[in-house]
């Protein structure tokens, strides 16, 4: 698929929170993955070497796909959670990529 939308962003769990952050990652998979249709992939991953260490890929079908996702109230309600219990540390850094082949 031509202009899909790749996603990949890290995030920091904040000190003896690793696993806190893990199991919120693992949840919010679920959400998204019942919840938006558009959403081709969403899966997070743990550094094998820094277990603090996570990085997400996901793909979503199209512009629209990937709106919907930004817009969802379950990822402002992660997002809320996250901050509210001070699982991570820093800001995420985040590229987006779009296919250039099917």
């Amino acid at each position: 698929m031509a202009n899909v939308l790749t996603v990949v962003a890290k995030i920091r769990a904040a000190k003896g929170k690793g696993d806190a952050l893990a199991a919120l990652l693992e949840e919010q998979a679920g959400v998204v993955r019942k919840a938006e249709p558009g959403c081709l992939v969403y899966r997070p991953h743990r550094s094998t070497k820094d277990p603090d260490l996570f990085v997400f890929y996901e793909q979503y079908r199209d512009d629209a796909a990937f709106d919907a996702h930004r817009k969802a109230p379950h990822l402002a309600a992660y997002r809320e959670r996250r901050e509210k219990e001070g699982l991570t540390e820093g800001a995420a850094e985040v590229e987006i990529y779009r296919s250039l082949t099917d």
